[in-house]
């Protein structure tokens, strides 16, 4: 659970509970409020250093690890490994955790800086990150969470809006977390005031108002301050804003100082802020102009409602008082002190004698502070049926409150008035509720309770829409997709996967240039558009500039969308190696075992020295001893594979002939692997250039076989760039099949093999033994490619 402030005593909380902010950080904003406050906090959190997307990983490193050294999810119950369960693929809550744009990134168009703020980017679950796709946040009270698997449960629900204001799709998440996700909400809206009105995509408009001032739809601003309110700063985020700070050189000002909101958005928003406000006296919960609806109840029977009040900096006890004589309070006063600790429980009953809808308001008031409760609730002449609990795609759980002396009800369920088959059925009256199975998804029912001499309520219930899922998934591995290319010159084409569930309408997949997608390999371009069937498609690379390159491919249809599948590719030009030894400046001048640190790299030498006057321009070099066993080794392996490796050596003196052995290894170092052998029997330097190819971190070694001593000297390592062609990863990757020119085309890049090609009726219309491509002519539509062991989707169009 997270470690909130309310629980430390009172006389610490105004030495920790606002972070650690620099002397003078927020001077700038004294005495400002409303839009003035919100747009100078963006003059001082704004301008930042922009971590890369790939550094996350090690920002959560100190920022999101328990006090056990796991990862924190906020998504779900499960704490990460960190850097040994990252996603990849996932299947079922806690496969593995991802990098989750709280403040979704269609919603900026994937720019920077906002694409990498760790600010509001969180490690979570994958499965329940894609669940909440783009979703907006907000309060869905039947809404569906992800099925528990793995030991792991989810932690957020999907579901359409109970918060006034907005009926659209929403995520919720759990109250622990809720104001984290607020403050970040916040921070954006500092960080970026000076763009976000700009931020008007269709996804950005549920929250966002296009303006720099609220920036927030009025709803959004509601939900946020009672998030905010509700579940104050806590350790988590304090120890959170510390860390991310020594990254990114700013802070989320909402947890240095949380009252900021209140003097922004909230019912400070005309008094100017100022730093000492941080003592000021705050109830929290409940929060002012809240409702709470107790529910149904019966005539004479009463209902009770636990409200918890929590507060800080309170000076004078809370008086209770309620506006109804319905509504009883079971003490009417709370002293401060039980407040400002661990916080304090009233129960407030409800009874009524005749049948009524009653209301009332409940008033809480300490010193100048008041705070207002509506209170809701009814009385019926019958049994209370309740609003249905667990409702799913198939079923329902009913309930209700036994009255006393009833031992059996009839619970009758019907749709469009008439009652479903097997109803109504006999029921355990004390039982309280009853699971409803056996339901169509999407589907409007109702429920009604019976004894031999009245009726309940009746009930009405949806079950739930069936839950879209688009995953994006790589052919042969549950790893990232890294591609290589050399410059001007597209990569091979990476083969991916379309895995959906309960989408109907088309779907659009896109990348951002200079990556390209395709269904044919023959036709790229930065957008597809796909049916739901049609599940497979490629990515290569073109670009003409050297460097890093990566982009996230999102998948678009109406009402869903993802975009964690994120494309990583290199782009190396072999002419201009990044690996460079020039063995300057010079180590030890004599012979011996030593650790060099290069220009390139660090090295560890056997029986070597380094002369400053010698090598190739005369400005370092390494020798080898006269012991035939000399060798440097890199300390660590290079990274990102070996294309080329590149000396120039010379015998040394008169010294006789000399072979120098080039090796790699990529298990550190376990078995070495020989690139060949330089035959040194020249006495001026002379280039070799051996060839080695191989992908992934490989340690590098020059070892001296036969002669005696040598000069060696500017050592280049080209990286890995894969050519041409397919590389097979596993038996997945040895054939594939899609459609080009009004054909369907099968390329198997193994033995020759037997493949079947059926309609959807399950009719043969091909069965060829293949080796290498073959083009079969059909009419467009869909078609099953199997070869007994794998199968196929195929639109031929």
């Amino acid at each position: 659970m997270k470690r909130l402030f309310l629980l430390l005593p009172p006389f610490l909380m105004a030495a920790v509970l606002w972070g650690a902010a620099p002397s003078g950080y927020y001077d700038k904003c004294e005495g400002k409020k409303a839009a003035s406050l919100l747009s100078t906090l963006c003059e001082i959190v704004g301008p930042h250093t922009a971590v890369s997307y790939s550094d996350l990983w090690d920002v959560y490193g100190s920022s999101d690890l328990d006090e056990n050294g796991k990862v924190w999810d906020m998504y779900s119950t499960k704490r990460w490994t960190y850097r040994k369960e990252q996603c990849g693929n996932y299947t079922a809550i806690g496969s593995c955790y991802n990098r989750e744009h709280s403040f979704p990134k269609s919603w900026f168009d994937d720019a920077k800086p906002m694409y990498t703020d760790a600010y509001h980017i969180y490690p979570t679950d994958g499965k329940v990150n894609g669940q909440r796709s783009n979703h907006p946040f907000g309060e869905c009270a039947n809404g569906t969470s992800e099925p528990s698997a793995n030991g792991v449960k989810a932690l957020g629900k999907l579901g359409s809006s109970t918060f006034p204001g907005y009926t659209g799709t929403v995520f919720e998440p759990v109250d622990e977390y809720k104001g984290d996700f607020a403050r970040s909400y916040f921070y954006m809206a500092a960080a970026y005031n000076d763009r976000i009105a700009s931020w008007n995509t269709k996804e950005a408009q549920a929250m966002l108002d296009q303006n720099s001032y609220p920036v927030f739809d009025e709803w959004a601003v509601k939900l946020l301050l009672k998030w905010h309110r509700q579940d104050p700063v806590s350790q988590k985020e304090i120890d959170r804003n510390e860390a991310v700070s020594k990254y990114q050189k700013n802070r989320n000002p909402f947890i240095d100082h949380p009252d900021l909101a209140e003097h922004i958005w909230g019912d400070k928003k005309t008094e100017g802020w100022h730093s000492s406000a941080s003592q000021t006296p705050v109830i929290n919960l409940p929060t002012d102009g809240s409702t709470i609806n107790f529910g149904i109840t019966a005539v004479s029977y009463p209902l009770q409602m636990p409200v918890r009040i929590e507060g800080r900096n309170l000076t004078s006890a809370v008086s209770l008082s309620v506006s109804s004589a319905d509504f009883t309070l079971s003490r009417s006063s709370v002293a401060a002190s039980e407040i400002n600790g661990s916080g304090a429980t009233v129960i407030v009953t409800f009874r009524s004698q005749t049948v009524k809808n009653a209301s009332a308001v409940l008033t809480l008031t300490s010193g100048q502070l008041v705070t207002k409760v509506n209170l809701s609730a009814s009385a019926i002449d019958g049994i209370p049926a309740h609003e249905p609990s667990d409702v799913t795609e198939t079923s329902f759980m009913a309930c209700w409150t036994a009255l006393p002396g009833d031992s059996d009800y009839q619970l009758t369920v019907c749709q469009n008035g008439t009652p479903l088959s097997g109803y109504p059925v006999a029921v355990r009256a004390d039982d309280g509720r009853y699971i409803v199975n056996g339901l169509q998804p999407g589907t409007t029912y109702t429920y009604q309770l019976s004894s031999a001499t009245m009726k309940s309520n009746i009930v009405t219930v949806t079950t739930e829409k069936p839950e879209p899922s688009i995953v994006i998934m790589h052919y042969g591995s549950d790893e990232f997709v890294m591609l290589t290319a050399l410059p001007g010159e597209p990569s091979a084409a990476e083969e991916l996967w379309l895995e959906t569930e309960n989408i109907e309408g088309r779907i659009t997949i896109a990348v951002n240039s200079p990556f390209e997608i395709s269904t044919d390999k023959n036709e790229w371009s930065q957008t597809l558009s796909l049916q739901p069937m049609e599940d497979r498609f490629y990515i290569r690379i073109g670009a003409t500039d050297p460097g890093h390159y990566e982009t996230f491919i999102t998948a678009r249809t109406e009402g869903y969308f993802t975009d964690d599948a994120m494309i990583q590719a290199t782009v190396t030009d072999p002419s201009k190696p990044k690996f460079i030894e020039t063995f300057e400046p010079s180590g030890s001048g004599s012979y011996g075992n030593h650790v060099y640190n290069g220009s390139a790299t660090t090295w560890n030498c056997k029986d070597v020295l380094f002369n400053a006057s010698e090598g190739v321009d005369k400005t370092g070099a390494v020798r080898f001893g006269k012991t035939s066993s000399s060798s440097i080794t890199t300390a660590s392996a290079k990274p990102d594979g070996i294309g080329t490796i590149t000396f120039f050596a010379e015998r040394f003196g008169t010294d006789g002939n000399a072979a120098v052995e080039v090796e790699y290894s990529s298990d550190n170092g376990d078995t070495w692997q020989s690139a060949g052998s330089a035959a040194i029997t020249e006495t001026s330097y002379k280039e070799f250039i051996f060839t080695v190819n191989v992908p992934g971190n490989n340690l590098i070694r020059l070892r001296q076989t036969s002669g005696s001593r040598v000069n060696i000297d500017n050592i280049s390592v080209t990286d890995y760039v894969k050519q041409s062609g397919i590389e097979i990863v596993d038996e997945i990757q040895n054939w594939e099949a899609y459609s080009l020119g009004g054909q369907l085309v099968i390329e198997n890049h193994g033995e020759a093999t037997r493949f079947i090609v059926y309609n959807l009726e399950g009719m043969i219309l091909a069965d060829r033994v293949i080796s290498g491509s073959a083009d079969i002519a059909l009419t467009p539509g869909f078609y099953i490619v199997s070869n007994f062991n794998d199968i196929r989707r195929v639109v031929v169009k």
